[in-house]
């Protein structure tokens, strides 16, 4: 039961900001990350977002076309005109969002101060990652037993 307290209490100190139970290069590498994935959201918005209304605007453009064709009106009329420049704004959209380099841009670091720690011959950045995140969660550990150690003497 006292282990359920320390639990909660450990998600209530880290959710109210209390405490900063995550290190500093995990902080990074965790906003690196997110942000990674808010372009990439971004992104797949912008895609889908002008694809569904690029299929909107084509299926009005064709019944307002049909119509006018059904009634013997002018078959382009403003409306008809203002529906084609809305499709072309939504095929631009399109092409922006689906460009190579846009996503190829997703990957690449905002900050060209920061220096990587270079990679081990023959490894990959994935694993250089995972070792300083594990690294930085042993020193971690570490320093929060030796905390307790001259926490628990002073008692």
């Amino acid at each position: 039961m006292n282990d359920l307290f320390k639990v909660g209490e450990f998600f209530l100190n880290y959710f109210l900001g209390k405490k900063n139970f995550i290190g500093e290069k995990s902080l990074e590498i965790s906003a690196e990350i997110l942000n990674q994935l808010r372009r990439i959201l971004i992104l797949v918005v912008m895609t889908v977002g002008s694809l569904a209304l690029f299929c909107m605007g084509m299926s009005y453009l064709i019944e307002r076309f049909l119509n006018n064709l059904d009634n013997g009106q002018a078959l382009f009329t403003p409306s008809i005109w203002f529906i084609l420049g809305f499709l072309i704004i939504c095929i631009g959209v399109m092409v922006y969002a689906t460009r190579k380099q846009n996503w190829l841009d997703i990957f690449k670091s905002e900050k060209k101060e920061v220096q990587a720690s270079p990679a081990p011959v023959g490894g990959n950045a994935i694993e250089s990652v995972i070792s300083l995140l594990i690294l930085d969660f042993i020193k971690e550990r570490e320093l929060k037993r030796e905390q307790e150690k001259h926490h628990s003497k002073r008692e």
